[in-house]
């Protein structure tokens, strides 16, 4: 990659600069070293001019080479005074109403703007973050702008959903609807879309018909075919009005092409919206869209009783993501860094062409020179402004947007400080990934993970490991050289504890989640690599010589089939292994048993709809997922929530004997969205440990260089309002496996969720 060049002026002409104030300070600061103030104070100036000061020229700022770009800036600089001018000049040309000044003093009055009665007010407002790249339900725009989600395009409402891909991995798959629209005007249109979502939000495969979109008022069947890539972890797929009008949707089927080149239909919730009540949002189905109305309704179908529209029913032009925004006047002041502090205006005025004032048009054309020397398609972490460019736009998406600070205890304005030093020093791609692993790690977030395709190893012990009362224990018995209850003692000559250890400590989340997912990532690294053992029999020390496999070898501990009867008439699920279709096929058993055992140790198979038939009564819970309204820097209260739920109805058949759910760690996300409402709704007893602590869904972060960060954007709570974040779900009847029984071959977790099915005080040990 090509650095930029840059450019030396004389320190008379930089005083000259209008823009921005600088005063010259009476002392120095002290503490971490002068470079690195420099871009502490540039990476907190960086966050709050790319997110909150409501530019035209910010707005359209390529904001990843202007990070890369600004840490070389300001590293040299030896002085707070010369750091000043040079933090003057960067962002002068994209926000010419910032002051930068010395921390203490005056900035100065803005020049007064008259407002004629045309004019409109331009302010940021943030529903979560908008990210560039993968899709997702977050949204930031300004104000009398189109822009965010919708990319400069109208507005559109969504309705959609999703399964798992893990079982149709390498196959093609087929999503079709029948659809109907009443539309007018070139904008106006429905479509169909599908997407493939592979590790850390990566997307395989995208269609959203943009170029055959749906204009006519007769209903007809619409298709999409794609191929589900072997590191698939989801479809997505749902309908779309984009712009003005109605859009009617129904008969929705998702197919995957069987090997003789057949097509069989999988089971999906609600299909034909038939469940749920004529006047209401559909059950099961995701719907989002400012301006838009979701509703079922019990005519006008394609077949069936009921369809589901959707209609625009706001105003045409921008539409804003909700009623609070700064005013004129509202301005933040705040400290950067080397005694400097910045005075950053939150609302501007704008004209029939762009914000006021406009910015100086050869100040930007140079700047955006500048940017246009960095190479971002060639940029990697073995040079230093790319590890600091990202360590930039990371700590300030997490210090403005991360949901949880609240509730999780972190020094984040310190691990600035470490993470750049970090960034300083010596590091490779791969030391990067590990200190990038390390900044996401004390955000402690479950989802938080950080990806880098070069080195993300597929190969992991071809056996199942539990952490179990302190050590490591083989937990499947299918390996032939080992037996369950045998101990791991070492990895390549390297004790397996310290390995662990090292592992948990670059975990992200709750301690009891981080001890799960620590224990199935031991070993890891190239498929078909041999990796050297030392295991403990007893008192016999065993040395072995295994080969990493992929995910798809990889052993777990032994369960019951995933839906069994016991002698006494009992049921067993396992919702991680029992899609929908499947459970549904057993559907009038299960409901008649005298007791089922549902274990949810793991993640679900898409089969949340078992909860309909548990409820006794609507779900009415629409406030335990929480996207943070946002206008405000530095993670202040947020101006609102928009509150979502399952908003789940009853179905028949009702399961009406007794109810025990099995659950771990291990659950997390989807899996604690389901637990969340056994528990909120006394749906039955929980046994087992407390789930992962972490749910919402998942807002990926790309940086320079290929990383590629997940984070948890939104806040989730439980059915009460209390805090779920690190908590999970807890056990009402807590049970844990032990080193002996899982040597005698037994399930101590499953055997007691078994006595409390058949009503019987169970037995711990």
């Amino acid at each position: 990659m090509s650095k930029p060049t840059l450019r030396r002026r004389s320190l008379a002409g930089l005083v000259l600069l209008s823009a921005m104030v600088f005063i010259p300070l009476s002392c120095a600061d002290r503490g971490p070293s002068q470079e690195v103030k420099n871009l502490r104070a540039f990476a907190k100036m960086y966050g709050y001019v790319r997110f909150f000061h409501p530019s035209d020229e910010a707005a359209a700022l390529d904001w990843d080479r202007f990070a890369i770009y600004g840490v070389e800036r300001v590293r040299g600089a030896q002085t707070s005074e010369e750091l000043g001018l040079v933090l003057a000049e960067l962002f002068k040309p994209v926000a010419p109403t910032v002051r930068v000044h010395a921390s203490g003093t005056d900035p100065g009055p803005l020049e007064p703007l008259t407002p004629s009665p045309e004019m409109k007010v331009v302010a940021w407002q943030h529903l979560g973050v908008f990210l560039p790249g993968r899709p997702n339900i977050y949204d930031s725009k300004r104000t009398a702008r189109y822009e965010g989600r919708s990319a400069g395009s109208p507005p559109f409402g969504n309705v959609a959903q999703s399964l798992r891909a893990v079982d149709h991995r390498g196959r093609r798959f087929r999503f079709s609807a029948w659809v109907r629209a009443e539309v007018e005007g070139a904008d106006n249109y429905a479509q169909l879309w599908a997407r493939v979502d592979g590790p850390g939000g990566e997307v395989t495969f995208f269609e959203n018909m943009q170029q055959r979109p749906i204009v006519s008022e007769e209903w007809q069947r619409y298709e999409i075919v794609g191929a589900i890539a072997e590191q698939a972890e989801m479809v997505l797929f749902g309908g779309i009005l984009s712009g003005s009008g109605k859009a009617w949707l129904d008969d929705v089927v998702v197919e995957i092409e069987d090997a003789d080149g057949g097509w069989s239909a999988v089971e999906i919730g609600n299909p034909g919206f038939e469940s749920g009540t004529a006047g209401e949002r559909p059950t099961i189905w995701a719907a989002n869209g400012r301006g838009y109305e979701f509703l079922t309704i019990d005519d006008e179908s394609h077949s069936g009783r009921q369809c589901v529209v959707i209609e625009r029913i706001g105003a045409d032009g921008p539409m804003n993501l909700f009623e609070s925004y700064p005013s004129i006047g509202e301005a933040i002041e705040r400290p950067l860094d080397a005694g400097l502090s910045a005075r950053v205006p939150l609302a501007l005025f704008s004209d029939a062409t762009s914000t006021l004032p406009r910015a100086d048009d050869a100040a930007l054309d140079e700047l955006s020179k500048a940017l246009g020397s960095i190479d971002l398609e060639s940029a990697t972490a073995e040079e230093v402004s790319v590890r600091l460019g990202s360590v930039v736009i990371a700590w300030n998406v997490f210090q403005h947007f991360y949901p949880y600070f609240d509730v999780v205890d972190v020094d984040w304005d310190s691990q600035l400080t470490a993470s750049l030093e970090e960034a300083l020093g010596e590091v490779d791609t791969a030391g990067f990934h590990e200190a990038l692993r390390r900044m996401v790690a004390a955000l402690q977030d479950g989802h938080g993970s950080v990806y880098l395709e070069e080195i993300q190893p597929e190969g992991g012990l071809p056996f199942a490991v539990s952490m179990v009362e302190d050590r490591l224990v083989v937990v499947s018995d299918d390996h032939p050289d080992l037996r369950s209850g045998d101990i791991l003692v070492s990895l390549d000559g390297v004790d397996a504890i310290t390995v662990f250890n090292r592992e948990m400590n670059l975990r992200s989340g709750s301690p009891q989640w981080r001890r799960a997912v620590a224990a199935t990532q031991l070993g890891f690294g190239d498929e078909g690599e041999e990796l050297s053992l030392g295991i403990l029999r007893g008192d016999e020390q065993l040395d072995l010589v295994v080969k990493r496999q992929g995910p798809e070898q990889r052993r777990r501990e032994p369960r019951p089939n995933e839906i069994e009867e016991f002698e006494d008439g009992v049921y067993y699920v396992d919702l991680t292994r029992a899609d929908m279709d499947t459970i549904d096929q057993r559907l009038e058993e299960i409901a008649a048993a005298p007791a089922v055992v549902f274990d949810l140790r793991g993640y679900p198979r898409g089969n949340h709809r078992i909860l309909s038939h548990l409820l006794n009564a609507p779900d009415t819970s629409k406030g335990w997922m929480r996207v943070p309204q946002i206008v405000y820097p530095d993670h202040v209260e947020p101006a609102g929530w928009d509150l979502h739920g399952w908003e789940m109805q009853p179905e028949e058949p009702h399961i009406s004997g007794r109810v025990v759910f099995v659950t771990d760690a291990r659950a997390i996300s989807y899996a604690e969205s389901v637990m969340g409402l056994v528990e909120g709704y006394g749906l039955g007893e929980i046994v087992g440990s407390p789930t992962a602590g972490t749910n919402g869904n998942v807002n990926p972060l790309e940086l320079p260089g290929g990383y590629r960060i997940t984070w948890t954007g939104m806040k989730v709570v439980k059915l009460d309002g209390s805090q779920h974040h690190l908590i999970g779900v807890l056990p009402t009847v807590p049970a844990e496996r032990t080193v002996q029984g899982i040597r005698e071959g037994r399930d101590e977790v499953l055997e007691v969720a078994i006595e409390v099915a058949r009503g019987q005080p169970p037995v711990t040990s």
